[in-house]
């Protein structure tokens, strides 16, 4: 009896400990990669949480899931991501609801981790730039290229507040994600834009 109870807790521990938190579950793989692999990151949450990074004072917001074109041909939508109890993920914004696939999901949460990976140790460049009062959250753009074009297709800028942190799924179904050199360079760019 006393060697099952031994056996259970050492699985159940070993079950506890493949799931890391959400900001050191890509430990040890490169940030710069092509893809990466979240196995050992928690689901993702309905409502993309903020950061706390030794970089910055205070938490940085994460924003919404944002979907570039939705299978309806609706561009543009944000909102929350809800479990509808089936095999889809449903994601419910101001006027509707869209259904987004395993391959959305996946993808964005590559893009989600990812980033919040590189903000535990951000760019120079990016700590520059937000400590001049430039772009001090995010959001969780995905271009779905199955679905249709949209405009953003890598990390872009919305006015001075706001990263749009761009996950693209291709017309073939590939996952691109930012890295952390795409990230540098889109800090780096927008200090030659704003003269800083």
């Amino acid at each position: 009896m006393k060697k099952i109870f031994i056996l259970t807790f050492i699985l159940s521990f070993a079950a506890i400990s493949q799931t890391l938190d959400a900001d050191n579950c890509l430990e040890a793989q490169s940030l710069d990669a092509l893809d990466i692999n979240i196995n050992k990151c928690p689901d993702l949450p309905s409502i993309p949480e903020s950061v706390s990074t030794d970089a910055f004072s205070g938490q940085i917001g994460l924003g919404a899931w944002e979907l570039g074109t939705t299978a309806e041909g609706e561009t543009y939508k944000y909102g929350e991501l809800v479990d509808s109890g089936a095999s889809n993920i449903l994601e419910f914004y101001g006027g509707g609801s869209t259904e987004v696939n395993s391959l959305n999901i996946s993808c964005w949460a590559k893009g989600y981790f990812r980033l919040r990976a590189i903000l535990q140790n951000p760019p120079v460049e990016y700590i520059k730039l937000r400590n001049a009062g430039f772009q001090g959250r995010f959001f969780q753009f995905q271009t779905d290229l199955r679905n249709g074009r949209t405009g953003f297709k890598r990390i872009s800028s919305y006015q001075d507040h706001l990263v749009k942190w761009v996950t693209v799924i291709t017309e073939d179904g590939e996952c691109i994600q930012p890295t952390f050199s795409k990230f540098q360079d889109y800090a780096r760019s927008e200090l030659k834009r704003r003269g800083l």
